[in-house]
């Protein structure tokens, strides 16, 4: 089991050679800038698309194309430029890090067990008792099928590409220019980008609102995520803290998380999970000194990219 500090500052041992076409030499230098032009570009258009399409008339179901943008607007260009510009040892060794699951337990009880804790301590504290009737079977079943099933399938499709890309892509590049916490920071705004779609069609100082909160909380959020990845190497246990958020709220988007079922009345209960993980962020960040687990020995030539390489 992991439970060390890991050198993370950069996804590749080395970097590939300069050459091949105008686009190729592009993503060589600029990796992060072509990686958002994709992403906020194709990646957003396909979220977008069941809106426009509701616009003239035809509904179409919104969370396969959510699970569309997240796979061709996020894990395929973080695939592709990490092959183009850290050869095949850096597209092997972020897939390592996709797939390690040999990481201290205490990192899964937290996901499974001390953040839905957390966020329902919240919840509660916010918004009282269930508003739902709870039987022993109805509490039983907004676990199993609320809980851990959404989390699951939250999981599987969306939230493990999200972190592949968001943390082992993005995040992890940025803390090789600047801090771990600073790479949080800059990678918060982009990461609530990514859902402006969920504001289309609310009032614009609401929409506005919202935005803003967005930001400002996954700054705690993007430090426990980078806190985690640091720790563990795990991009795994990333999208487990991401998809358990994800199942104890409003759900995968294909059923009802715990909340929306204890809850069905009070939209914001689906806010709680994002407050308990800033908590426990702000607690990584304190603890840490916001070096979010990261060793403190400096990047050298053998782990960082080639000059101009990392924006």
């Amino acid at each position: 089991m992991n439970t060390t500090t890991y050198d993370r500052s950069h996804p590749s041992p080395a970097p590939a050679g300069l050459g091949g076409n105008a686009v190729a030499r592009f993503v060589r230098r600029r990796p992060l800038t072509a990686f958002l032009v994709w992403f906020f570009t194709v990646g957003q258009a396909l979220v977008f698309a069941p809106l426009v399409a509701r616009g003239h008339g035809v509904e179409l179901p919104a969370q396969v194309f959510v699970v569309a943008s997240t796979l061709i607007g996020l894990l395929l260009p973080a695939v592709v430029i990490t092959r183009v510009v850290d050869g095949p040892a850096g597209l092997r060794q972020l897939w390592r890090r996709a797939v390690e699951v040999w990481v201290s337990a205490r990192w899964y009880a937290l996901a499974l067990a001390g953040m839905p804790a957390l966020a329902t301590g919240l919840a509660l504290a916010f918004f009282g008792a269930p508003t739902a009737a709870l039987s022993t079977g109805a509490l039983v079943s907004a676990l199993v099928f609320g809980l851990l099933m959404q989390t699951v399938v939250s999981l599987v499709p969306n939230n493990w590409a999200e972190e592949v890309a968001w943390m082992g892509f993005v995040q992890a590049r940025l803390q090789v220019r600047t801090t771990p916490m600073r790479a949080a920071a800059l990678t918060a705004p982009l990461f609530a980008l990514q859902h402006v779609a969920l504001v289309v069609g609310s009032p614009l100082p609401m929409a506005v609102a919202l935005m803003a909160f967005l930001i400002v909380v996954n700054i705690p959020i993007r430090a426990l995520m980078g806190f985690a990845y640091n720790r563990t190497g795990s991009l795994l246990l990333v999208g487990l803290l991401h998809a358990a958020g994800n199942g104890v709220a409003g759900g995968s988007g294909f059923g009802a998380g715990f909340f929306a079922r204890l809850y069905p009345d009070q939209p914001f209960a689906s806010l709680m999970h994002l407050l308990a993980l800033a908590v426990i962020g702000l607690v990584a960040i304190t603890g840490t000194r916001a070096r979010l687990g990261a060793s403190h020995r400096r990047p050298t030539q053998a782990t960082v990219s080639m000059p101009g390489s990392a924006a």
